[in-house]
């Protein structure tokens, strides 16, 4: 059978099969779905991402399309935003031509707004100076949630901080607007709580442990000394902070300035705003990190110590080790 009249056949096939999927796609919902194509995916793993997200029907129908249309190694990688009513054609068609429109984009926990203006920025969607004016216009640091975002390329700012803001809004529940006033502590603060707690935690289920302490010093009007706020002050990340960089004049550095910052230092994630809402119950007054990112907690200042002199046998252990 010669090639020229083994695509006929399977063109008649396939005229069948589209015949049967005309009124199939017809009732389908216009519904917007993101569909992620990885690089070097073959088309029988194309045909499988599409069709576990319903956006084909028929995987071989698919394939075959493909070859017939000599597209075979030609589909692109990227994320797609396709309705389940998009014909197979157009499908093809969208993937072979690259038309990927929307952008992933992907937030972590503790990223602050300049760090998210900079990944925005990197992926052609705004301009970072932009977006930046525009967080700070709405006061958005903290509120800026981290999650997986698409985008088209020069969204503008303020739509980006919309649908991000409402993100948030949509993982800060009844029950945590309840606990507000339980705490007797505003939205703000507590966002400001759980931006340092993202930020001073490694563990994810330190937290809470972590919270506690913050919350036993506000109670008893002590300075939280965070250096996580005093490396926000200083705007730039450091291994080590010196004596200097402790006494910077800044209304973030909390161990110049009693109770919380202004505001948030960073997008925190639900496991810290739960962990601000709902500390564990402790005595614990302080904490130090250990190379491994666990802390070691204690109530009283001559734990502290020891605490913070055998952090700094086993750094040095750690060191010697390495040389």
């Amino acid at each position: 059978m010669t090639a020229k009249l083994s695509k006929f056949l399977i063109s008649a096939v396939l005229l069948s099969f589209i015949a049967a999927l005309v009124i199939w796609w017809a009732s389908l919902p216009d519904k917007k779905i993101a569909v992620t194509i990885p690089q070097g995916a073959s088309a029988g793993q194309i045909a499988a991402i599409l069709s576990d997200a319903k956006i084909i029907q028929s995987r071989v129908l698919f394939r075959s399309l493909v070859y017939i249309s000599s597209n075979s190694g030609k589909l692109k990688a990227g994320t797609y935003f396709f309705s389940q009513r998009n014909s197979v054609f157009e499908v093809l068609r969208k993937l072979a031509s690259g038309q990927s429109s929307f952008v992933k984009i992907t937030i972590p926990e503790g990223f602050t707004s300049e760090q998210i203006a900079q990944r925005l920025e990197k992926n052609g969607v705004c301009a970072a100076p932009e977006f930046l004016a525009a967080a700070r216009k709405s006061k958005s640091e903290g509120y800026l949630f981290p999650e997986t975002y698409f985008f088209e390329p020069n969204t503008s700012p303020e739509k980006i901080i919309e649908v991000m803001r409402a993100q948030f809004d949509k993982n800060f529940p009844p029950d945590f607007e309840k606990r507000l006033e339980e705490l007797k502590m505003t939205k703000n603060s507590v966002v400001t709580l759980a931006s340092i707690i993202e930020k001073e935690a490694v563990l994810p289920e330190e937290r809470p442990v972590i919270s506690s302490v913050f919350h036993n010093r506000l109670k008893k009007h002590w300075y939280l000394e965070s250096c996580a706020t005093v490396l926000y002050a200083l705007g730039q990340h450091k291994e080590k902070l010196t004596y200097k960089d402790l006494r910077v004049d800044s209304p973030y550095n909390t161990y110049r300035h009693f109770g919380l910052p202004p505001g948030p230092i960073c997008s925190p994630g639900l496991g810290s705003l739960r962990a601000a809402l709902y500390p564990q119950k402790t005595d614990d007054m302080f904490f130090v990190v250990s190379s491994s990112g666990s802390h070691a907690f204690s109530r009283y200042l001559e734990e502290h110590i020891k605490n913070k002199a055998l952090k700094k046998k086993a750094d040095r252990l750690k060191r010697n080790a390495g040389k």
